[in-house]
């Protein structure tokens, strides 16, 4: 959440010069700039997806009435539907209120991560469908089940992540925009990472975090101006920062379901066991980071993020981690290069680089999932016989060795940076095209909500008057008076 340092950070546009909208085009821009060109997009989109759904979806034979399939069915209600509700818990509450920290966008970050994930499932269906008759030669229609959900909400969660990049600084309609589009490079990216390369990457550190960290920050960089201004609106408050909280609580929580949820047998153990543990150790860790880094208090910002770290990073290793040590170890080391990010690598970004990462997605998900492959590889080249209770050859797909899985492990993880790198370019390019670009107020919700509450609020913040100074002789007459001529002074 490096953009709240008012210092380095300001109010940005994506495609308008100014933050600030001369008068008598706010009407204009809010009448017709906003609210006709949304409401177009997902009305002919949402009616696109209907129609696809209809030639190219259906439902999985386990579905169907068919009393000898039943049992198939229940299984895979039992097995992956409850992984499937805390996977949907963390991204709709647990990303939604993370995002809420920004005190002038509350209600857009927790709204608009609402409505894109509701959208992104739908997307991610057609996409991976296409891509998997693409890649198998064979033209079948889609098969949307259980299993298909629990992918769906995996790249939801690569959209949000991207989102908390740009928070702030782009309008409803382009998220509808960047959803389309980052829904096809990630599950591009599924394809080539588990299908050609076959990587081992069981919780998604590289196809998730790596990807969807770097392909924000990119398109951060490609749409932001050259120079913003310093503003009050990217400041956290008290309160704003306690129900991100929220937010950081339930995906430390479900994490391990996360990482777990599309596996089996004592791979599943392993990968909720390590979770668990390197998530702890992380939280350690981040509280030891900011207090050393912050001047012996804790930051708020690093709490709020570093303490997810160890989650992202075993993501790719949970199951492959045969000691708990290593998990402790791995999730103590994120934790702590996460707190760096936030505290050095973020203002270095936005002073050198013009990166203006909003929630600090290069410290959360891009660091600790790069990281996370490497680390992966190591993990792969010192697996024996003895820890997998069988050859290594036998666990790895194709019958690889440890050093060309240990291989694999680097080249997916170079990979995933670069076709998020490419997806950024090519969507933060799109949003350059005049029928993509918005002219908006950034970080303010008035934008796009009625919020008479903050209005009232905030004139009477101003009308009101001090009763601080009370002084203990007054009487009521006399303060009363002497209130009024400090008003009328004032004035």
């Amino acid at each position: 959440m490096c953009i709240r340092d008012s210092r380095v950070h300001g109010e940005m546009s994506t495609g308008q010069e100014s933050n600030k909208l001369p008068p008598e085009l706010t009407e204009v821009v809010r009448g017709k700039t906003l609210r006709t060109k949304f409401v177009m997009i997902l009305i002919l989109a949402e009616l696109a997806v209907i129609l696809l759904y209809g030639f190219f979806c259906q439902y999985q034979g386990i579905m169907a009435n068919n009393a000898a399939l039943d049992s198939f069915a229940e299984s895979a209600i039992n097995l992956i539907y409850p992984f499937y509700q805390d996977v949907h818990v963390m991204m709709f509450i647990g990303f939604g209120f993370l995002m809420t920290y920004l005190r002038t966008n509350c209600w857009t970050a927790i709204g608009i991560n609402f409505m894109i994930g509701a959208f992104a499932i739908q997307v991610y269906v057609l996409w991976k469908g296409l891509l998997d008759n693409t890649w198998s030669g064979i033209w079948a229609k889609i098969p949307v089940d259980v299993n298909m959900l629990m992918n769906c909400d995996f790249a939801v969660s690569t959209v949000l992540i991207s989102y908390g990049g740009i928070l702030g600084k782009v309008s409803p309609y382009q998220m509808i925009v960047i959803t389309i589009f980052e829904v096809f490079f990630y599950a591009l990216n599924e394809n080539v990472v588990y299908k050609s390369l076959q990587v081992i990457d069981l919780g998604g550190s590289l196809t998730r975090h790596a990807f969807g960290g770097y392909f924000g920050i990119i398109l951060s960089w490609i749409i932001s101006p050259t120079k913003g201004h310093v503003t009050s609106k990217t400041h956290s408050t008290y309160n704003s920062n306690l129900f991100a909280m929220i937010g950081t609580l339930f995906l430390w929580m479900f994490w391990p379901s996360f990482n777990a949820g599309t596996a089996s047998g004592s791979a599943q153990h392993r990968a909720i066991v390590n979770t668990v543990l390197s998530l702890s150790s992380g939280c350690i860790s981040a509280f030891v980071a900011s207090s050393l880094f912050r001047g012996g208090r804790f930051n708020m910002e690093d709490i709020l993020n570093a303490t997810l770290a160890g989650g992202v990073a075993m993501g790719i290793n949970g199951e492959l981690v045969q000691q708990p040590w290593v998990a402790l170890l791995i999730g103590f080391f994120c934790g702590f290069i996460s707190s760096i990010g936030f505290t050095y690598i973020g203002p270095f970004f936005a002073k050198h680089l013009r990166i203006y990462d909003t929630a600090g997605i290069h410290h959360l998900h891009g660091m600790p999932g790069v990281a996370g492959g490497f680390i992966s590889a190591m993990v792969v080249a010192g697996l024996t016989a003895s820890d997998l209770g069988q050859d290594p050859s036998l666990y790895f797909p194709k019958r690889r060795d440890n050093p060309t899985q240990a291989w694999v492990q680097v080249a997916a993880t170079g990979v995933s940076v670069g076709i998020a790198v490419v997806g950024g370019i090519f969507t933060g390019l799109l949003l350059k095209i005049p029928i993509f670009k918005q002219k908006f107020a950034l970080f303010d919700d008035n934008q796009f909500w009625h919020i008479d509450e903050m209005d009232s609020d905030e004139e009477s913040e101003e009308e009101a008057v001090s009763y601080t100074h009370l002084r203990a002789h007054e009487t009521g007459r006399n303060l009363v008076c002497r209130l009024l001529l400090e008003k009328k002074k004032n004035k």
